[in-house]
């Protein structure tokens, strides 16, 4: 994946990202607990990633979690503290039986509903040690760019995000939350994931997107950070 860090804005932004991501797993309260914070930061991410998908409320009228909320949070119990690392080693191995796995948690019947060759190509690139700290951004951009698992793909694809990132050294603890920036720029981000498949442009243009989201998911562990 060497020639993706010489695409326009690339490299300069995985630089950023990564300082900001150094700098929070420095802090002490993440050197001495980080499963406090990181177990936060996962609901964080779910709830913005269910806004992302259409959860207006995160409450319905008697107090439930809105089904997209429920998923989202079933899906990204995979990333809470007492389970990532285990689950990031087996995403190494065998990426699929992750997928899938999430696929399920979402509502899904772990199988894709297209783009099986795509999935495939994919899971070779993981399992081929592939640049750390581009390849989160690559499973995310692949993934929404083919809409493998219809609906639930978005959930898919950021919480298999997340895991790259661990899985990687990227993100080892898993700290950032890129999900409310993601949200705040929801058509922005969209319209990325879209893009993703058209050449190296839109690539590029995805994976500079997927290093803001990081950086500005470090901050959003400073916070977290700071509030402990």
């Amino acid at each position: 994946m060497a020639p993706l860090r010489q695409l326009p804005g690339v490299g300069e932004s995985t630089v950023r990202a990564r300082e900001a991501l150094a700098a929070v797993h420095r802090r002490p309260v993440n050197l001495r607990r980080p499963e406090i914070t990181g177990a936060e930061g996962v609901l964080r991410g779910a709830r913005a990633g269910a806004m992302i998908d259409g959860a207006g409320v995160v409450r319905g009228d008697r107090g439930e979690e809105s089904e997209v909320l429920a998923r989202h949070i079933d899906v990204y119990s995979v990333l809470a503290p007492e389970f990532v690392q285990d689950t990031a080693r087996v995403f190494l191995r065998s990426p699929l039986q992750v997928l899938a796995r999430m696929d399920v948690l979402a509502g899904g019947t772990g199988r894709p509903e297209r783009a099986v060759g795509e999935l495939s190509v994919l899971a070779a690139t993981v399992t081929s040690g592939a640049d750390p700290d581009l390849l989160p951004g690559i499973v995310h951009g692949q993934l929404l760019s083919t809409s493998a698992f219809g609906a639930r793909t978005g959930v898919v694809a950021r919480a298999a995000s997340r895991l790259a990132a661990v899985a990687g050294g990227f993100d080892p603890r898993g700290l950032a939350v890129p999900e409310p920036w993601l949200n705040r720029h929801r058509a922005e981000y969209l319209a990325a994931g879209e893009s993703f498949g058209s050449g190296a442009g839109g690539v590029g243009r995805f994976l500079v997107l997927h290093m803001r989201s990081y950086q500005a998911g470090a901050e959003e562990a400073e916070g977290i950070a700071a509030a402990l």
